[in-house]
């Protein structure tokens, strides 16, 4: 279990990895094909301005630089350390560390915990004596870092060989070596330039969530990305997203798993709906993270990103040469969310003035073959999608040969700069003439994003328009409305171990301002009669007992009873159901409620994930909610659009607006009590496991729950 209270991050201890004054290696070779020697060859070559020591009682010279038989040997100050010995003798160099007052270590060396119980023995002693002395370690097991805005090439992977691409707005974080240095590798080969790279390994002091807390807050990087497998601490991660949304800096994350987890085991029903993928997912959606499947969505959205314009809406206008290939982007644009309007009015009038009778200027725009004929097309149909203000941004396919390729660079250039609408342009069966290269790099040096695939572009702009659409919402999350002070009685309740009744449960929602029903616990026959008149007929029974939590199972339950008569009746059963079910159970009695009639049943709930802490989970209630799962999540502490995301997520959500007849629910009232569940989990977070609100029941007017279940750590 995962310390979730902590989130700082220092900024200045991580500082040293990206900007040292001095770099020492230990176990340096001479060999630049080893791992050992590659990174000193790689601080040479691209001219590392700082100053370079090389450790290794075997040489005296390596590369032209004096080599000292010990990190106590080297003069002056040294701000990191690139390790690469073997794991038996990590410690005593990473003592020579300490007492050289060294700031970072970057730790090459595998045989850790990736190799067993002993690997993790071993390496629970560098994280002691990282935390003990203020000793910022990368690693073990990790390929390191490099910063390539000054040259320190801080690994042996063979990211450092590679030219450095312009401009450098991409940072990068991966918790896998091999991998990540693919990723480094194709995205530079896509034109994709990288800020600082960093490789995490076993992350036996410092973790994903730091490095990209600090890449962005670097001036150079403008879009975060990440490999990640899985987060060691949530409420980093939450504070790194948090960051991002503030510097309004993308943060695009690749994270696999979504199969191997599997659901954890749980006594409730949100604790069996949340498995760990679902957590992550919303987790993303919350606070503004791209979820990426592929590379290309990483690469294509970096050189979308970088041209600084942010859609305003998920209206798409679609300009092609090609009918087929508009199509194939429309049906895209649709199923990632973007809206294809047709074109109506002004605009539809304009694009018919210059289309031929055999184009469509419907949406997506074909221009036909005649616009290589006739080049001047593109420019005066992309002119009126740039005009029509219902359109937010635009798509460009077209190819380029020799002869047009000036006229369509001049005009797509001028449409471009004449406005801030993302425009993206998808080149193919661009020939290989100096003319047309010539053309394609001048609309790329005015700013306008140049891609080569038709899916690449389309599914960029959606990841723009959905991150443009974070931008504008609001997460401020008003603690104060949903802080309450709770009497005594409930305290005592929730320290109570183990399992609370339903009545309990309820006892602890009505505290925290959550409606529920009017009820009471019945020991005896004649008591259930008393109070059934009391409440009004008609009623409901159920056993009374935090050890039968399904009280259906048990059957503990009757609905909808109406006379005295029935009341006795059911009690009896109801006792005698629930001892044979249970015999060791402790029966507290039968609890007569109020028989809520009509509504719609809702679910909301909490399970207490180890990465984030508490999520809130929101669906369709009732029997079926197992069977369908068509429920959504998010973590603790949530803001109202969070809420409202959750109720608008569901599929199933139109039923909230009523149908066939059915009056629409108070979605105020169910706002309202998700915000004080998310409270009341984040409140005691320390003490409560899972919470379900099973079924609440919304009306036209308001909301009340009618079962609850509450189960403690």
């Amino acid at each position: 279990m995962v310390d979730k209270a902590s989130s700082d991050i220092n900024l200045s201890s991580l500082d040293s990895f990206f900007n040292p004054a001095s770099i020492a290696l230990i176990g340096v070779s001479r060999d630049i094909r080893r791992p050992t020697g590659r990174s000193l060859n790689a601080l040479l070559k691209w001219n590392y301005p700082g100053k370079l020591y090389p450790i290794n009682p075997n040489h005296t010279e390596i590369h032209g630089l004096p080599c000292y038989p010990s990190l106590f040997d080297v003069p002056g100050e040294v701000d990191m350390v690139i390790i690469s010995v073997p794991a038996s003798s990590v410690l005593a160099a990473l003592e020579q560390c300490v007492q050289k007052k060294v700031k970072a270590v970057v730790l090459f060396t595998s045989g850790f915990a990736e190799i067993g119980a002993e690997g993790k023995a071993l390496q629970d002693q560098v994280t002691h004596l990282s935390r003990k002395n203020n000793l910022r370690i990368l690693g073990p097991n990790c390929v390191g870092l490099v910063n390539l805005s000054n040259s320190v090439m801080a690994s042996f992977a063979n990211i450092v060989d590679l030219k450095p691409v312009y401009p450098m707005t991409l940072g990068f974080v991966t918790q896998s070596g091999a991998f990540g240095t693919l990723i480094f590798a194709t995205a530079v080969a896509a034109g994709v330039g990288f800020s600082s790279f960093v490789s995490v390994g076993n992350e036996a002091d410092t973790e994903f969530a730091d490095f990209l807390y600090y890449l962005l807050n670097t001036e150079k990087t403008k879009v975060v990305g990440g490999y990640l497998e899985g987060a060691k601490n949530g409420a980093k991660l939450r504070r790194a997203a948090e960051q991002a949304l503030k510097l309004k800096k993308p943060i695009l994350i690749m994270k696999v798993g979504r199969t191997g987890a599997g659901a954890r085991a749980a006594s409730s029903h949100t604790g069996s709906l949340a498995g760990d993928d679902k957590i992550y997912d919303a987790f993303f959606r919350q606070m503004g993270i791209i979820r990426i499947e592929t590379l290309s969505e990483l690469t294509s959205f970096v050189i979308v990103h970088r041209s600084g314009r942010l859609p305003r809406g998920n209206n798409i206008g679609i300009l092609s040469i090609s009918g087929g290939a508009g199509v194939l982007m429309a049906d895209k644009c649709e199923s990632l969310g973007l809206h294809v309007p047709e074109f109506t009015g002004e605009t539809r009038r304009v694009l018919e003035q210059y289309l031929p009778p055999f184009g469509s200027a419907k949406n997506p725009v074909d221009l036909t073959s005649a616009a290589v004929a006739q080049p001047e097309m593109l420019g005066n149909c992309l002119r009126a999608l740039v005009a029509d203000e219902n359109i937010h941004m635009i798509n460009v396919a077209i190819g380029f040969v020799p002869h047009n390729a000036p006229i369509l660079a001049k005009d797509l250039i001028d449409v471009y700069q004449s406005t801030t609408k993302p425009i993206v342009l998808v080149t193919y069966n661009v020939s290989e003439s100096e003319v047309t290269a010539k053309a394609v790099k001048s609309i790329e040096e005015a700013g306008m994003p140049v891609l080569q695939d038709h899916l690449h572009s389309v599914q960029a702009l959606s990841n723009l328009a959905w991150y443009a659409s974070r931008l504008r919402r609001p997460v401020e999350i008003k603690a104060d409305r949903y802080t309450f002070k709770l009497e005594k009685e409930i305290e005592e309740l929730i320290k109570k171990g183990g399992a609370l009744s339903e009545h309990e449960a309820k006892k602890i929602l009505a505290a925290y301002g959550i409606p529920v029903t009017r009820e009471k616990i019945a020991t005896t026959a004649d008591q259930a009669v008393k109070v059934a008149r009391k409440i009004g007929y008609p009623v409901a029974l159920k056993i009374s007992s935090a050890q039968i939590r399904h009280k259906t199972e048990a059957g503990g339950i009757r609905l909808n009873i109406k006379t005295d008569a029935q009341v006795r009746v059911a009690f009896r059963q109801i006792i005698a159901s629930a001892k044979k079910y249970m015999s060791q159970a402790e029966i507290q009695g039968v609890l007569v409620q109020e028989m809520l009639q009509g509504g719609t049943e809702v679910i909301v709930g909490t399970v207490d994930d180890p990465v984030f802490g508490p999520c809130v989970m929101f669906g369709l209630g009732g029997v079926f909610v197992e069977a369908l799962k068509d429920v959504s999540f998010r973590v603790a502490p949530l803001s109202r659009a969070d809420a409202e995301e959750m109720i608008s997520e569901i599929q199933g959500h139109s039923v909230l607006r009523g149908l066939r007849g059915k009056p629409p629910v108070n979605t105020e009232a169910l706002i309202d009590i998700i915000l004080k569940v998310s409270r009341l989990a984040s409140d005691h977070k320390n003490t409560i496991k899972e919470l379900d609100i099973n079924p609440l029941i919304l009306f036209k007017k308001d909301a009340k729950v009618a079962d609850a279940l509450i189960i403690k750590k």
